[in-house]
């Protein structure tokens, strides 16, 4: 049998095609590799993020130490010893117990009530949804904003209508809310498009969910777990709102409630509420002769606190630890109307914090919300009018 004898070149391309298979296997294996990674990063930065339940939850025998139950300054001649007051530790340890909390069963809501609320209730929601909250974001708003028709030309329209519109749906398309149209809350109102027509007391209705968390606006959260622990954790009550015993800090009652959604409360609410005129939600603290008082802070955490406390800070004053632990930022401010309002310069220079490091804060807080709505909403600041 004879030999098969390779000349030199022909030996050269057979060396070269191994060397570019070779070198070509590598490649591919490489940038599988970093393929996985990549999809491995992506599912962990879509993945929900849960809370840290509280020590009550992880380990029944260990209670977490609670402050002195201070009485509440509205409730506390109703309310005993202060009031039913739920405590949260929002440092505790990491627990199998958010996994297993369905959470399509919560939901953040925010009420809208007229065209001017609707950009600051979707900036909450669009914050959760940055945050990673687990639960539903659901957006509440007046049925007849969904059945009005667009109007012709020279006919009269609603001139807000289309600008809530594209809003809605920027936000369930963009940050997953779910918009639910609502019937005035009390039928028998004449107006039916007013403000005070429209209430949190409607979500009542919404049975597909267990429990449901609303914050008052406008504010910015910088801390979304202590909130959706709140929601998770907190013990079961019928309605729930803030514990207030401070004057003067700028948070009330009513600007967190919880609610558990129920047919029978919700026609009951209809029926005690009915002769209310004029009605608004505050009068929701009213209808629950012993509603759970949620405390607002633990020693390491404040769950909301009001940009109005930076008017009378005292030197020194610790920026940092403002910002740092808390969950929400209320733009309660008696100074100025509101973050979403373009006030005069020298109204806005006079409503400025004497102390320099809250100055900066506060202009620092009203600079976000300013950029944040633009991001959210495409919407520049709204001119004052006194």
């Amino acid at each position: 049998m004879g030999r098969l004898l390779l000349s030199q070149g022909q030996v050269t391309v057979v060396l070269s095609s191994g060397l570019i298979a070779l070198f070509t296997l590598l490649l591919f294996l490489a940038g599988y590799v970093h393929q996985q990674q990549t999809v491995t990063g992506l599912q962990t930065a879509l993945k929900p993020r849960l809370p840290k339940p509280p020590p009550s939850i992880i380990e029944a025998n260990q209670q977490p130490v609670q402050p002195p139950i201070q009485p509440s300054r509205i409730l506390g001649s109703k309310n005993k010893n202060g009031g039913h007051v739920a405590f949260t530790d929002f440092s505790a340890s990491t627990s199998d117990a958010a996994a297993r909390v369905d959470w399509t069963r919560l939901a953040h809501v925010q009420v809208v009530r007229n065209h001017h609320d609707m950009c600051n209730a979707i900036m909450v929601l669009a914050d959760l949804h940055r945050l990673k909250s687990p639960a539903r974001r659901v957006l509440l708003f007046p049925q007849v904003w969904a059945t009005e028709k667009k109007a012709g030309r020279g006919d009269a329209s609603d001139p807000y209508l289309d600008i809530s519109r594209r809003l809605m749906k920027v936000a369930a398309r963009r940050y997953g809310v779910e918009l639910r149209p609502i019937s005035p809350f009390l039928q028998g109102a004449e107006a039916a498009g007013e403000d005070e027509m429209y209430s949190l007391a409607s979500a009542f209705a919404l049975t597909d969910f267990d429990r449901i968390m609303s914050i008052e606006t406008a504010g910015l959260i910088l801390d979304a777990e202590p909130l959706d622990a709140v929601l998770a954790f907190t013990e079961a009550a019928p309605f729930a709102m803030l514990h207030d015993t401070v004057d003067g800090d700028g948070i009330h009652l009513d600007d967190l409630f919880l609610l558990q959604p129920s047919k029978d409360v919700y026609h009951d609410l209809q029926q005690t509420l009915s002769d209310q005129q004029p009605f608004n939600d505050t009068l929701l603290t009213t209808a629950f002769p012993d509603p759970l008082l949620i405390s607002t802070s633990s020693p390491d955490h404040t769950l909301i606190r009001s940009i109005g406390l930076l008017h009378g800070v005292e030197v020194p004053f610790n920026a940092t630890a403002f910002l740092s632990d808390v969950s929400y930022i209320r733009f309660s401010d008696p100074k100025l109307p509101g973050p979403e309002f373009e006030v005069p310069w020298a109204d806005k220079v006079a409503a400025r914090p004497k102390n320099k490091d809250a100055d900066w804060t506060w202009t620092k807080l009203y600079g976000e919300f300013e950029m944040k709505r633009m991001e959210v909403c495409g919407l520049g600041l709204e001119m004052w009018r006194d």
